[in-house]
């Protein structure tokens, strides 16, 4: 058992290692994954919610991006509209069996883990990380830059909801993302609040 673990580690770290071997997807990642995660510490601080974990969510969103959408030519034929691509979508199922179903699954997991922990909710979370994972494909079938397939929209989607869930909680249910005390300590508006409670 074990060996067959570290077997299909191997081939799954070989894969990752021969994608971002190419220097245009390395250095889309690297430069989509730093611009997006300052807009994801911009973002965090002006809605309240935890910095560092909104600029991590959306700084993985770099090497998904990187993955899904540089390509070298066509990978496939071009559909005219979202229901053509929806219409020539390859039908397959879920599946882990082999490297690049699992990189599927674990491809938006990043992504939906630290972002359930910044905005301390699962169901946002898990619905833009579905919902980036048929755009992903839906997008790929338009512009034939690869194939749209069902089996990698269930395993995106799959993978970041079971992350989100994982990471909301981890931050556990204190309170949304806003600060629900909009009055500073010590402001004229709490100090009147107060004296009405005591009256």
């Amino acid at each position: 058992m074990l060996e067959l673990l570290n077997g299909r580690l191997d081939r799954d770290l070989n894969l990752a290692e021969r994608i971002f071997a190419r220097p245009e997807v390395l250095a889309y990642a690297v430069g989509a994954g730093l611009v997006l995660g300052l807009i994801g510490l911009l973002i965090g601080r002006l809605f309240g919610w935890r910095a560092l974990f909104t600029g991590l969510s959306l700084g993985s969103l770099g090497g998904v991006l990187a993955v899904t959408l540089v390509r070298v030519g066509r990978q496939g034929g071009e559909a005219a509209s979202l229901g053509q691509a929806w219409a020539e979508c390859i039908q397959n199922e879920f599946s882990l069996a082999g490297s690049w179903q699992r990189l599927n699954f674990v491809l938006l997991m990043p992504f939906a883990f630290f972002g359930a922990i910044a905005v301390r909710r699962f169901l946002p979370v898990a619905l833009l990380s579905v919902a980036l994972a048929v755009g992903i494909e839906l997008y790929q079938g338009m512009t034939g830059l690869g194939a749209c397939e069902t089996q990698d929209m269930i395993n995106n989607g799959l993978g970041g909801v079971l992350a989100a869930l994982v990471g909301w909680a981890v931050a556990g249910r204190r309170g949304g993302g806003r600060l629900r005390n909009a009055t500073p300590p010590g402001s004229a508006g709490q100090h009147a609040a107060l004296m009405s409670t005591v009256r």
